[in-house]
């Protein structure tokens, strides 16, 4: 798993929910790290701000999903992946429900070894994507890049826990 959510800066803890349509084509995995690209979600990518990460998937009424969106993909294949059709952004406006808040807190797979970059392991360093479920160990520094790290994951030593920096929502 990626990133999935790990807590929150805020005591009352609640995530800052938008539903926003899926750009055409694009196959997006709950809790990937997204952008706004042309006003759509699109999955997110080095040195662009970050919009937040998927919670859900729903049609344009704000129902949960029942398939998984590949053609021919049976009724019940939904299981948090969804590959959204060529015409998404005009016929099925297929929605990603994004957390955008910078407050929640993720537990954060990176594509090296902790460490192996000076403060890639530590507090109050910043990394940047690779893609959109997976962080760049190579880009830690202490001045700034996507997201903000708290240091290694108690619960999971070769992940950082991390919340967004810089945010296409609230800047930086």
């Amino acid at each position: 798993m990626a990133f999935y959510q790990s807590g929150s800066l805020m005591p009352f803890g609640a995530p800052v929910l938008r539903s926003e349509i899926i750009t055409n084509s694009v196959v997006s995995v709950v809790n990937d790290s997204v952008k706004f690209a042309s006003g759509f979600v699109a999955l997110g990518t080095a040195g662009a701000n970050v919009l937040g990460h998927i919670a859900a998937h729903v049609t344009d009424k704000g129902v949960g999903l029942n398939t998984s969106g590949a053609s021919g993909a049976a009724i019940g294949s939904y299981v948090g992946t969804y590959t959204a059709a060529s015409d998404n952004q005009t016929v099925a406006k297929v929605r990603a429900v994004v957390d955008i808040s910078k407050f929640t807190l993720y537990s954060a797979e990176v594509d090296a070894t902790l460490a192996t970059t000076t403060g890639s392991n530590l507090a109050g360093y910043r990394m940047d994507l690779i893609d959109e479920d997976t962080l760049d160990e190579s880009s830690a520094v202490t001045t700034t890049a996507q997201y903000n790290s708290w240091g290694v994951d108690p619960l999971e030593s070769d992940r950082v826990i991390v919340n967004i920096y810089e945010s296409q929502v609230f800047g930086v």
